[in-house]
């Protein structure tokens, strides 16, 4: 049953996933904002552990240090877990997530 799940939530992502443990805040509205850890990601979104609550389906921006910015919305919620997604292509993505990641993650978003 467990084997079921999983591969019915990796089938609606489409995309490769790696984990991540990325310190950054989330924007929301007008001049809100949160700290959060980036979880996992792949090339369409983000799962982020946030420290405070972020509206469900809201246009959020991540940001990274060095200020590298990631335009998305709040797809799902799950207490202080959210899952983002992403509103730039996959490939400026990609691009963005180069300067976090390994080689070897980076191969992984791009199967």
């Amino acid at each position: 049953m467990q084997d079921a799940l999983k591969a019915n939530v990796e089938e609606r992502r489409g995309k490769a996933r790696v984990g991540a443990a990325l310190s950054g805040s989330l924007k929301f509205g007008p001049e809100l904002s949160t700290s959060c850890e980036v979880v996992d990601v792949s090339v369409t979104g983000v799962k982020v552990q946030l420290a405070d609550t972020v509206p469900l389906n809201s246009e959020v921006t991540l940001i990274l240090p060095g200020s590298v910015h990631f335009g998305g919305e709040v797809m799902w919620r799950h207490g202080l877990q959210v899952g983002l997604k992403f509103r730039n292509s996959p490939e400026k993505i990609a691009e963005r997530l180069s300067g976090f990641l390994n080689s070897d993650d980076m191969r992984v978003l791009h199967s």
